[in-house]
């Protein structure tokens, strides 16, 4: 997509799942490639692939949930880059338990790490890209989940809503400093855990597909597609968006079986 050759690109918690999925197909389309993960195991798995197509990439770890971290791993990279151009925020933990039994560090937990590293990892970044001629681009990572509500999953609901939110109010902030930020909102995407779950037969697949009008959970890349397409000149009118990669999950107002 135009635009994106030779980006310097960070995507945090790309050491698996719909991450590494960005991460790869970013590097298919020429970005050089910071993977930011507390799992240097999984991030250096990523890093390899990468590689082994033939792309950029390498692996710095950080704990998001650390101010002090996430600014070091912004400041590091431009140190070593000279620019950021792409911000991914991705990494995120979904925690499932009654909303009347949630534990107050549980709650912290999450909300730590699926938003309040998105803000302070935007900021450090805007910070560097309010600087640079050509500005930049941060996308960040929500999910169908904050327009469509499952039980049991109440911060992370929250949370993945607010994401919205945060990437409209700092779009709003940062449109003049030429910093566009968007999120993308995914829904049931195929990914090793998910296919896990459904082997171990804690995730019922036929009951999901039936609230997914295209009858089909999407893939990482198709999620990359979306990241790739929002962070590149293609969307350069585009900030303050939520674009929603579910096949349809969070338009489907019943699901069909009998009822049509």
């Amino acid at each position: 997509m135009r635009g994106l050759k030779d980006k310097v690109t960070i995507v945090t918690g790309a050491g698996n799942g719909i991450g590494r999925g960005i991460a790869l197909r970013m590097a298919q389309e020429g970005c050089k490639l910071v993977i930011a993960d507390i799992d240097m195991k999984g991030a250096g798995e990523t890093v390899r692939l990468i590689q082994e197509a033939g792309g950029t990439a390498e692996a710095r770890q950080v704990d998001l949930r650390k101010v002090p971290d996430i600014d070091a791993l912004i400041d590091g990279v431009y140190e070593t880059y000279g620019t950021i151009d792409i911000l991914v925020n991705n990494a995120g933990i979904q925690i499932r338990e009654w909303a009347t039994d949630f534990p107050e560090e549980k709650f912290d937990f999450l909300m730590d790490l699926n938003l309040k590293a998105y803000y302070f990892a935007s900021r450090a970044a805007a910070r560097h890209m309010k600087q640079q001629e050509n500005g930049g681009s941060i996308v960040c990572i929500s999910s169908a989940n904050s327009e469509c509500f499952t039980t049991r999953r109440s911060p992370y609901n929250i949370s993945k809503a607010a994401v919205n939110g945060l990437a409209g109010t700092l779009a709003v902030e940062w449109g003049r400093f030429n910093i566009r930020i968007n999120a993308v909102a995914p829904g049931y995407v195929m990914t090793d855990m998910v296919r896990q779950g459904i082997a171990e037969g804690i995730i019922d697949i036929d009951t999901n597909l039936k609230v997914i009008p295209m009858k089909r959970l999407l893939s990482t890349e198709e999620i990359g597609n979306a990241v790739c397409f929002l962070a590149s000149q293609e969307a350069s009118g585009i900030t303050g968006q939520t674009l929603f990669v579910d096949g349809g999950w969070s338009r489907c107002g019943l699901p069909e079986e009998k009822d049509l």
